[in-house]
């Protein structure tokens, strides 16, 4: 039996993570570099994997809260199991993060006809087309896009802030103990004992996740899991499985709605907090947004670097200019949580498609909010999509309703978007782009906003700052 005070550390545990308001002080950095973060805007590697699972539980039409309770099944199970150190270190991330390839992948099923995201990843742990509604003449085409997620997802976590094993057990979570998994087809003990951890985790969360409601799930889990045995899931793993969903206080665990906040407390040693750490997965993190709305990489990164070249000019400094740099990173992380049918679709969209194109905004302000660190920002993202005219979106707010850290990220990114190139049209030249926002001032943007951005594309000629990014 699992004792219960193992389970019971991570009930009753949550927390806000503490907010830091931005300073103001420093010197302004030349706007042609990226902006040094200040060492009051840190974070660690567990409170931006965890803040940032909840944008892809909803890229493959999940629930809020997918990530965070496959991890903290996958925790409890490697702690049974007798992992050791560095085993548990890659479960908790490799579970947090599994999903990380699905925005990349998700863009190759846009040629698939018949074919919806969210429902084939959303039963993907399930092997389950039918569920997925898959037409049956797309299912291999449709079986090889949920093997690139996997390889996508291995990809992102080679980054050196992940130890190796997480990324090796990403590439096999979806391998079954008899061999009958994706995308390799490994079996037994070929398959690292982390991504079989995980495996049973992932299928776990998605059974009880389709339970009507609590009681259902806790009567069926014993034999849902027994299905299990010697097929999708190692033996062993299935008795630790079934020890742990025998016990009252992990199910308390697992509906607890603070279960984020408590894993970010529990978080395996790793990484320290850091300023360079919050910049660099903020720049992986902008990568993805690109690929996943067909921008080729560079594009949010651009945006970022007109951004600090205005916050400058406007005489921002320290914390608030370091801060809206970053939130330029995540500005769109919100389009995870729409189709990518929707996000490429070359033709008008529908009614219906535009107002899910348009919840985007409060979705990435969502996102943003779960990070401490970035927090401060999320009321410039949610209004980003803004006019001073009041006829923008979310909330139709007018003039100086609208915050000014708003206003720059909206200038910054219709600018880059007007002169990239995309599938459905040529890039903007530089003047028709710059003709396109003057007309725009005292309707769509701030007049003294329009002109300082113009001042700053007359005053630099940074190549970082003007060159074209083709569309994919």
């Amino acid at each position: 039996m699992w004792p219960p005070r193992a389970v019971a550390s991570w009930v009753g545990r949550a927390g806000s993570a503490e907010q830091k308001e931005p300073q103001v002080g420093g010197t302004n950095p030349s706007q042609n570099e990226p902006r040094a973060i200040p060492s009051a805007l840190e974070a660690t590697l567990a409170e931006l994997a965890t803040g940032f699972s909840f944008a892809l539980d909803a890229a493959e039409g999940r629930e809020p809260g997918h990530a965070t309770k496959v991890t903290y099944i996958a925790t409890l199970l490697g702690q049974e199991l007798g992992c050791d150190a560095a085993d548990q270190r890659a479960t908790f991330y490799a579970a947090l993060l599994h999903d990380v390839g699905v925005p990349i992948a998700a863009s190759g099923l846009t040629g698939l006809a018949g074919v919806d995201e969210e429902l084939l990843f959303g039963f993907a742990p399930l092997s389950d087309f039918d569920a997925a509604e898959v037409p049956y003449e797309q299912r291999n085409n449709a079986k090889e896009v949920l093997g690139t997620h996997v390889s996508a997802a291995a990809t992102f976590l080679s980054h050196p802030w992940f130890p190796p094993e997480t990324q090796t057990a990403v590439r096999h979570s979806h391998e079954n103990w008899d061999g009958t998994g994706y995308p390799l087809g490994a079996a037994g003990e070929d398959v690292p004992i982390v991504a079989r951890i995980l495996r049973a985790a992932d299928l776990f969360e998605c059974v009880v996740s389709g339970e009507s409601n609590p009681l259902a799930a806790r009567a069926h889990a014993r034999s849902t899991i027994l299905g299990w045995l010697g097929r999708e899931l190692q033996p062993e793993i299935t008795r630790a499985l079934l020890d742990l969903t025998e016990d009252d206080v992990f199910w308390l665990g697992f509906y607890d709605d603070g279960i984020a906040d408590s894993l970010i407390e529990n978080a395996p040693e790793g990484v320290p907090a850091s300023g360079t750490l919050l910049r660099q997965f903020s720049n992986a993190v902008a990568d993805l947004i690109d690929a996943k709305s067909g921008h080729q990489p560079g594009r949010a990164r651009r945006v970022a670097r007109y951004v600090a070249a205005m916050a400058d000019a406007l005489g921002m400094q320290g914390d608030h200019a370091a801060l809206l740099e970053l939130i330029a990173l995540w500005n769109d992380v919100g389009a995870f949580g729409v189709p990518n049918r929707i996000l490429v679709k070359p033709d008008l969209l529908s009614l219906d498609e535009m107002q899910r194109m348009r919840t985007h905004p409060t979705f990435s302000a969502e996102i943003v909010s779960r990070i401490g660190v970035l927090r401060g920002g999320a009321r410039w993202v949610h209004a980003h999509h803004e006019r001073v005219d009041g006829k923008g979106y979310p909330e139709t707010l007018v003039g100086p309703g609208i915050p000014t850290e708003a206003g720059i990220l909206s200038l910054a990114d219709a600018y880059v978007a007007m002169t990239a190139r995309r599938p459905y049209r040529d890039a903007m030249t530089q003047e028709d782009a710059t003709a396109v926002i003057e007309a725009g001032a005292g309707s769509q943007w701030d007049p003294y906003l329009v002109q300082a951005f113009l001042d700053v594309l007359v005053a630099d000629d940074t190549p970082d700052l003007h060159f074209d990014v083709a569309g994919a």
